[in-house]
């Protein structure tokens, strides 16, 4: 079976959950005797593509000019365009949600991923969600016209139900895996327990993400005990958040710290609790990594994150500050509840794996093969 994946999520992503995914999943179906996933990609920054060892040139490296991402896109969709032609493909798998695919595919079948409906649901509340207002029809009409739907979550499947209104037999629930591994033994990271000093925040701070609720809530805790809050990746601070951060008179106890994949998992182990106060999550690809370093985690109790961790976090209300200060307070507070969490966290892990993923996907694919 040869599946065609086009270049949209490495021309728009450097790094993050989707591309991960389909890194992930164009590396597993290589690795299997009987399919061939083929990426048409000339030029991308993607970390995760040089992480899985898939060469693709950088365009003009450390130089900088206006709308250079745009000319990247566009030079990289030709190239999808002339794949599609080829017609040397069985399935097409876009990863993300311009249907400029559709006109070229002669009657082959595509399959569409479905992260989240964030835009669909929080479009209205969010400024850098209403920055794009194509995303929405784009999608829909995605949903509606693909052969099949993957879901990341049950969440995403009910919420694409509910908005979209595809029949449920047309969604196929796929869950995602993990990329991190584990650092040091699992004695290593029951025993830095005793030395972790600070919480930890992973990614983006966009609106829905919670960071500034999730700051003010927990800065009496980080003052009480001396402990910091470090925000893993998500670009600096701009002087927007800087000011924010000022003004709460926080500027000594949050960091900043820039990430690649090995030095995010070691701040995983060293954590006291992973903090995720996200008002809306498709999956929640943070919660796995932080159960792999054996991290606790205080986890929002919307959207899919209370599927994803199951038993094995501890969950707070993101619109009560008190719950995520009663949250974090406990955390530093009960060791006993520390280590339970951890322990529950390695067993929630082996529900969730990128050989699954694969599997599950390939066995998708070859029911649309005739």
């Amino acid at each position: 079976m040869r599946v065609l994946f086009d270049h949209q999520t490495f021309s728009l992503q450097a790094y993050g959950g989707i591309s991960r995914y389909y890194t992930e999943l164009i590396t597993g179906i290589n690795q299997t005797l009987d399919n061939k996933a083929n990426l048409p990609l000339l030029f991308s920054d993607n970390v995760h593509l040089q992480e899985n060892n898939i060469n693709v040139k950088q365009f003009l490296p450390g130089v900088n000019f206006p709308k250079k991402g745009g000319l990247v896109y566009q030079i990289n969709q030709v190239h999808s365009k002339c794949q599609l032609k080829k017609q040397a493909f069985d399935l097409f798998h876009p990863t993300y949600y311009d249907p400029y695919f559709l006109p070229r595919l002669y009657g082959k079948p595509f399959v569409v991923t479905v992260y989240d409906m964030i835009y669909e649901k929080y479009g209205h509340l969010y400024s850098e969600l209403r920055a794009d207002q194509t995303i929405i029809a784009r999608k829909r009409e995605l949903i509606k016209r693909a052969d099949r739907v993957i879901a990341i979550s049950e969440n995403t499947k009910k919420d694409v139900i509910d908005l979209v209104g595809v029949d449920e037999s047309k969604i196929e629930v796929i869950y995602l895996g993990t990329s991190a591994k584990a650092v040091g033994t699992v004695e290593d990271r029951r025993n830095a327990l005793i030395d972790r000093s600070y919480f930890l925040f992973v990614g983006k701070r966009y609106s829905y993400k919670n960071f500034r609720g999730l700051l003010r809530a927990i800065l009496p805790v980080l003052i009480k005990n001396n402990v910091k809050l470090i925000c893993a990746g998500g670009g600096k601070f701009s002087a927007e958040e800087q000011k924010f951060i000022n003004s709460l008179g926080a500027e000594r106890r949050v960091e900043h710290h820039a990430v690649h994949l090995q030095t995010l998992e070691r701040l995983y182990c060293g954590a006291i609790a992973f903090v995720f106060p996200s008002f809306y999550e498709g999956f929640g690809l943070p919660v796995l990594e932080a159960f792999t370093a054996g991290c606790p985690c205080i986890l929002s109790n919307r959207g899919a994150l209370p599927e994803i961790a199951g038993q094995a976090a501890l969950y707070m209300d993101p619109d009560q500050l008190d719950s995520i200060t009663y949250a974090a307070d406990q955390l530093i507070q009960q060791p006993l509840l520390r280590s339970t969490l951890i322990e529950a966290g390695y067993t929630q892990l082996k529900k969730f794996s990128w050989g699954q993923t694969i599997y599950e996907t390939l066995g998708l694919y070859k029911t649309l093969i005739n």
